[in-house]
């Protein structure tokens, strides 16, 4: 569903040779995750906390590292939920690429600080019930939290539900974050911490405040599933 009055475009344009890509690689990564997507054995942990937050507040921001995209896709798929990307490039990759799961991403700068995607991201969230954001996207540090969703919820007084994911066995791509790719069949956890309550303000500190707990919050929940689970929380 798209939104009226919200941004969905970028208004770049694109060499002949990025048009074929962003026309072709987007249908060809969907058909792979939905492939492995459906021979996943998947077990979900918490998820009531995820539903409370949601009914009580109407909407939630979810938050989840940048490494989990595909599975956090394949998690929330056909709902309608929004996420954000840049005007780039490898933004537009990404907005066709949650496209093809009935999601959809909100276009704008994506600095840290918000920029005006977050701005987009505002608009958005009183028609629909999820909002996903990497905080440690698109550039990292890996698992290291920008402020962009404590200044969300600040702006939007909504909670923030973080989620991490782990699967045994997976690919780990060579990327700054470790791009994790589950091979078929594997075991995969989801998991949801407690909700974080929207800062009161935007002051630095408020804010800062917020980060922190939500950083500490997804590294917790990883960590805990990486040892339970064998695996190494460094290279994971």
């Amino acid at each position: 569903m798209n939104i009226p009055g919200v941004e969905y475009r970028s208004p770049k344009v694109f060499t002949s040779k990025q048009r074929l890509t962003l026309a072709i690689a987007p249908r060809v990564c969907a058909i792979g995750i939905r492939a492995i997507g459906l021979s996943l054995r998947t077990e979900m942990r918490h998820a009531d906390r995820f539903q409370r937050a949601l009914e009580s507040n109407g909407h939630v921001i979810i938050a989840f590292w940048h490494e989990t995209i595909a599975m956090a896709i394949w998690r929330y798929r056909r709902t309608g939920y929004h996420t954000m990307t840049s005007f780039s490039y490898d933004g537009e990759l990404a907005a066709r690429g949650v496209r093809q799961f009935g999601l959809r991403a909100v276009r704008g700068s994506t600095s840290e600080g918000g920029g005006s995607a977050l701005r987009e991201l505002e608009k958005a969230i009183a028609h629909i019930e999820g909002i996903g954001i990497t905080p440690d996207g698109p550039h990292g540090p890996r698992r290291v939290a920008q402020a962009g969703a404590a200044i969300l919820a600040a702006r939007t007084q909504t909670p923030i539900i973080p989620h991490a994911v782990a699967a045994v066995p997976a690919w780990r791509l060579r990327s700054w974050d470790r791009f994790m790719v589950p091979k078929p069949f594997s075991k995969v956890v989801h998991d949801y911490g407690n909700p974080i309550l929207p800062p009161s303000d935007e002051s630095r500190e408020t804010i800062e405040a917020t980060r922190a707990e939500l950083e500490r919050a997804l590294n917790t929940l990883h960590e805990n599933l990486e040892n339970e689970m064998g695996l190494d929380v460094f290279q994971a």
